[in-house]
C-alpha cells in the first residue's frame, strides 16, 4: 500500500512518467482483438511488435461486416503465436485517437510497426488480412535486413580509409 502511494505521489509530481509502467498495463480482449483506448494505446505500441488497428464506429455497416473477419484473423494470429496483433478503437468513444491518426471514414485500418504507420490495403476478410499482414511483415523485415547489410558494408569501407 505504501509503495502504491509513493508511486502515485511521484507520478503526481511529474518526476516519473507513466510510460515507465507500460509493461504493467493489462489489455482487455474481445475474440482475441485487443481493445484500445487513449489510456492504453501508447502502451500497446510498446508491447506489441506489429499492431493492426481497426478504427471503427459501431453503427457503421461496413465495420459490422469487417469485425467477424477481423476476429477470425486475430484468433489465427494468436494460434500461430505470431508477432502480429490485432486491435480496435471505437471512434465514437475515442475521438482523440481517431483524430490523431486522421481517421476520415470507417473502418480505417492502420499498421503500426517499429514507430512507423502504414495504411492497410488488403482484402477485408480473414484470409486477406492474414495474407496481407504476413506479406507486409516479410517485406519490412527484408527492408531492415538490407538496410543493415548496407550499413555494415559502409562501415567496412569507412574502416579501410585512413
Amino acid at each position: 500500500m505504501i509503495l502504491v502511494l509513493l508511486v502515485n505521489l511521484i507520478l503526481a509530481t511529474g518526476k516519473l512518467k507513466k510510460t515507465h509502467f507500460n509493461h504493467q498495463v493489462m489489455f482487455k480482449r474481445e475474440s482475441n482483438v485487443v481493445i484500445l483506448d487513449v489510456d492504453n494505446f501508447d502502451a500497446a505500441l510498446m508491447r506489441f511488435e506489429v499492431l493492426l488497428v481497426d478504427f471503427y464506429a459501431p453503427w457503421c455497416p461496413h465495420c459490422q461486416n469487417l469485425m467477424p473477419e477481423f476476429e477470425k484473423a486475430a484468433t489465427e494470429f494468436k494460434q500461430k503465436q505470431s508477432i502480429i496483433t490485432l486491435g480496435k478503437v471505437d471512434c465514437t468513444h475515442e475521438s482523440v485517437l481517431c483524430d490523431e491518426f486522421q481517421v476520415r471514414g470507417y473502418p480505417t485500418l492502420r499498421i503500426f510497426y517499429h514507430d512507423r504507420i502504414y495504411h492497410y490495403h488488403g482484402d477485408r476478410n480473414a484470409e486477406g488480412i492474414i495474407e496481407f499482414m504476413e506479406m507486409h511483415l516479410e517485406q519490412e523485415v527484408e527492408k531492415e535486413q538490407e538496410h543493415q547489410r548496407k550499413n555494415s558494408q559502409k562501415h567496412k569501407q569507412d574502416q579501410n580509409y585512413p
